[in-house]
């Protein structure tokens, strides 16, 4: 089935495949797409304890492997734990390093992509799609016998090139051996054909490529055993090594001076240089000490995968555990949103409106409530999408019907900067005093959440789940921009998980809708429609979406300083040589209020002076929406 981009856009896609791996591994990912290579790097671990890691999608494409082929390659990487940087320092020390690594990484490419093919048959046909391709582009050396090119054949699905190569039968046993094992998989099935790779270059004593640790590095380096190469594999190995880290047209141009055009040899150049990129590395681990000997018997190779194929499996049923989890996505947040503590405050409550409303709510009946299903009368857009990312059965998209209770309300506030003081104070006591109201109603839900960013696009959010959090109510110093988008999405996905079936979310805010992303403020005309496709997606779980504006200012005080004192002449005097000042401020606040209005529409908007009113008109929209649903129920 074909996506609807204008249901999940490519970016989308890539935020939430991205997000729901950044969940199963406890990690932050940040995507970049810069020109190159695909790549994935491990940065470290982050303050809040979440491994840190950075994936490059190449942009544009490297040939034969579309974007999201190579985003789910680099995610496999991370999900499955590919040892890079420990076998690099394992075998560094080795002459036949550039070769042993590429060999390992053939190997690790293939037992990635079988464990994220396992969850998904559109996965499978998505990497052989890709790899055929690249097949197809194969050079054929001169020595077909090389390891590494036979290797590379039978993954690219060429096996009629290489079928009569010297140890073809042990290295394509080797890539069905590989698949569904555990993160030192691709070592152990290393150790298994080593002997094979050995023989091809008349085996170095001193390349063993498992080294034990406690290995005398001197007498590694200064007693080789000589290594008998073809002029192919001598050129190839020696210019990797020479040119290692600088770009691959100069390595392309060395060899053409040499070799001319001998494309075999640079094709299988690209192809290292590509493995060998510097860019890809893992978090450091140790390797199991049994997988440290400098040779096995051939039953004891035996238990090496054995218990591999073993340990592969628990860690599949793991990992699929965890991302298959319900509302994964809904409840994973991107790289840049974290949920914040705040500082507490005391906070008053109205106990007159609350009394009132109490006797209110009251009057509630049981509801029906929705839930996800393999029928029902109309699909559910987000879970179908969610179904998509996690590569399971998006037949059970429907929404179906079961009894459940009352209505659920989200109370979601601006904590920006201009909201300090007698503002916040204000909308704790708005809260609060819905909290007090609901006291002995088992059918209302109301939760809230406070809400505000910073300028290197970082955003905080506080979740407010009952009376307890409402302290929680305040300003972060951190976090004083206002990216209206995030609470919008946020408050969203916080009704979908409530259990009413009739849902209202109540937003309010005093400033302009701003947010910016890596140290750039994004323009207005811009980030309005983000934060109109945000709103597009709350409608999508209940069309009761409310925005309470306060400010000072409303569309008709957009006027000139002159009109408003024409009858004032002495204070025109004092005020006429700031008139342009005071304009632009006045218009300003007003030019504030039309972007409201082009985000969320004439209707969906309530403006207010100051946050008394905003009280007032909350408690008032909230006690309608009670009253109407009390009438309404099935």
């Amino acid at each position: 089935m074909n996506r609807d981009k204008d249901i999940l856009s490519d970016s989308e896609l890539f935020e939430k495949t991205t997000d729901i791996v950044e969940h199963a591994t406890n990690a932050k990912i940040a995507l970049t797409f810069k020109r190159g290579e695909n790549y994935c790097t491990y940065n470290g671990v982050n303050p809040d304890s979440t491994k840190s890691y950075t994936i490059n999608i190449s942009t544009p494409p490297v040939k034969c492997i579309d974007k999201y082929t190579a985003l789910l390659h680099e995610l496999g990487h991370v999900l499955y734990q590919s040892p890079f940087t420990p076998i690099k320092k394992t075998l560094e020390n080795s002459k036949n390093y550039p070769l042993y690594f590429a060999i390992f990484n053939v190997l690790e490419d293939q037992r990635i992509e079988s464990h994220l093919s396992e969850n998904y048959i559109a996965y499978r046909q998505r990497f052989k799609k890709t790899t055929t391709a690249l097949g197809k582009k194969m050079n054929v050396p001169k020595n077909i016998n090389d390891p590494l090119f036979i290797l590379l054949a039978i993954r690219f699905n060429q096996e009629k090139i290489v079928v009569n190569s010297k140890n073809f039968i042990h290295y394509k046993k080797a890539l069905e051996d590989v698949k569904n094992t555990d993160k030192f998989g691709a070592l152990r099935v290393f150790i298994s054909i080593k002997k094979y790779i050995e023989e091809s270059l008349v085996s170095d004593s001193t390349c063993v490529v498992i080294e034990n640790n406690i290995s005398n590095e001197s007498e590694l380096k200064n007693k080789p055993t000589p290594i008998v190469r073809s002029k192919h594999e001598s050129k190839m190995i020696e210019s990797v090594l020479e040119i290692k880290g600088s770009p691959t047209t100069q390595l392309e141009n060395n060899l053409r001076k040499e070799f001319g055009n001998d494309n075999s040899l640079l094709s299988d150049v690209q192809q290292i240089k590509k493995i060998m990129s510097d860019n890809s590395n893992s978090e450091d681990i140790s390797i199991p000490k049994e997988l440290l000997v400098k040779s096995y018997d051939e039953s004891q190779i035996d238990e090496l995968l054995k218990e591999g194929k073993t340990l592969g499996q628990k860690q599949f049923a793991e990992i699929r555990e965890k991302m298959l989890a319900p509302d994964i996505v809904s409840y994973n947040l991107p790289s840049n949103v974290t949920k914040i503590e705040r500082k507490g405050a005391k906070y008053p409550i109205d106990y007159t409106v609350s009394s009132n409303l109490n006797k209110l709510f009251k009057k509630l009946k049981m509801r029906n409530k929705p839930y996800v299903d393999y029928h029902g009368y109309e699909i559910d857009i987000e879970e179908y999408v969610n179904n998509i990312i996690r590569g399971i059965n998006i037949s059970k998209s429907f929404e179906n019907r079961k009894k459940a209770h009352g209505s659920s309300i989200v109370i979601s506030i601006d904590g920006s900067s201009s909201m300090e003081g007698t503002q916040i104070k204000i909308a704790q006591k708005l809260v609060a005093t819905i909290y007090e109201s609901l006291k002995g109603i088992p059918k209302i839900e109301v939760k809230g959440n406070i809400w505000s960013g910073n300028t290197n696009g970082d955003i905080g959010i506080t979740e407010i789940n009952s009376m307890k959090d409402v302290e929680k109510i305040t300003i972060a110093e951190r976090y004083y921009t206002t990216p209206t988008h995030m609470g919008l999405e946020y408050s969203g996905q916080m009704l979908k998980k409530m259990k009413g079936e009739k849902k209202l979310l109540i937003l309010i805010t005093d400033g302009i809708p701003n947010h910016f992303k890596n140290g750039t403020h994004l323009q207005s005309t811009h980030y309005n429609k983000v934060c109109k496709k945000s709103l597009q997606k709350v409608l999508g779980i209940t069309p009761n979406v409310l925005c309470i504006v306060v400010s000072e200012f409303n569309s008709d005080t957009a006027v000139s300083i002159d009109d408003d004192l024409k009858n004032n002449p002495q204070m025109y005097s004092i005020l006429s040589k700031y008139n342009d000042t005071l304009t632009k401020m006045i218009n300003g606040q007003n030019n504030g209020f039309k972007e409201f209005t082009k985000i969320f529409g004439t209707k969906r908007i309530i403006h207010v002076n100051d946050m008394d009113q905003a009280f007032v008109k909350v408690v008032k929209q909230f006690r309608n929406f009670m009253q109407y649903n009390a009438m309404n129920f099935f």
